[in-house]
């Protein structure tokens, strides 16, 4: 866990639905990010995926001083995208229409999840990747929905903060109901969990600053939003 004074964290979360991307967004992208896009076939999908690449660009270009369309990025051997020649982390997940985005000097995961499961997908899913413990805990829930929304939401921050791949890792993550960090790969990551818009929103960190919740506004002053963002509220 790194004990550096200088590192931060920050959060975005949005709704893709009620935000119009500017006109040159799609200029902003790389040629393979171009053709990423261009094989999308879903509206929603393709929004958020052009959306979360231009808030990423104008909030790394921000920080780091630099033109947004310049930034260049690679994927590690795993298959999580870093940036290249810049020490900062970032992540990105959605679920439904909502759009997370984290920033940090350090490790970072952050994982939303707005699926209301039926009870009978919760099980199988529980017995397949959950240890016999957590699934113990799950069948004494008086909430399983919503407590197997929290837990899957963090092994998943967890991991990809970790970066090694969420298949076959999920069971290996393990947390104690009500305990603000998680531990995987013999190392420990600080949990902050947020309740917002019938979601579940995990982020997982390397260290136990603070975390910054970003606006759209701190990302990308220009973007046209139609209606209120969702708030974030720390689960107790």
């Amino acid at each position: 866990m790194s004990k550096n004074k200088d590192i931060f964290t920050e959060l975005l979360i949005c709704d893709a639905m009620t935000i119009n991307s500017p006109e040159d967004a799609y200029n902003q992208l790389s040629i393979a990010e171009k053709q990423r896009l261009g094989a999308i076939t879903n509206i929603l999908q393709a929004r958020l995926f052009l959306l979360s690449r231009y808030l990423l660009r104008q909030r790394l270009g921000s920080l780091l001083n630099q033109a947004p369309a310049t930034l260049s990025f690679y994927h590690t051997p795993k298959g999580k995208p870093e940036l290249v020649s810049a020490a900062l982390r970032f992540n990105l997940s959605h679920s439904g229409s909502l759009l997370a985005l984290a920033i940090s000097s350090d490790a970072v995961g952050v994982d939303v999840e707005s699926r209301v499961l039926a009870p009978e997908r919760i099980a199988r899913l529980a017995q397949r990747y959950l240890t016999s413990e957590e699934q113990q805990w799950l069948a004494q829930s008086r909430q399983p929905g919503h407590d197997f929304q929290q837990l899957w939401t963090i092994k998943e921050a967890v991991l990809k903060a970790d970066g090694g791949g969420i298949a076959n890792n999920l069971h290996q993550v393990t947390w104690q109901p009500g305990s603000t960090s998680a531990c995987f790969n013999h190392h420990d990551y600080r949990l902050h969990r947020w309740q917002t818009a019938g979601a579940t929103l995990t982020l997982a960190t390397g260290h136990h600053q603070p975390v910054q919740l970003l606006s759209l506004a701190d990302c990308a002053p220009a973007l046209e939003i139609n209606s209120p963002q969702p708030n974030l509220a720390i689960n107790p």
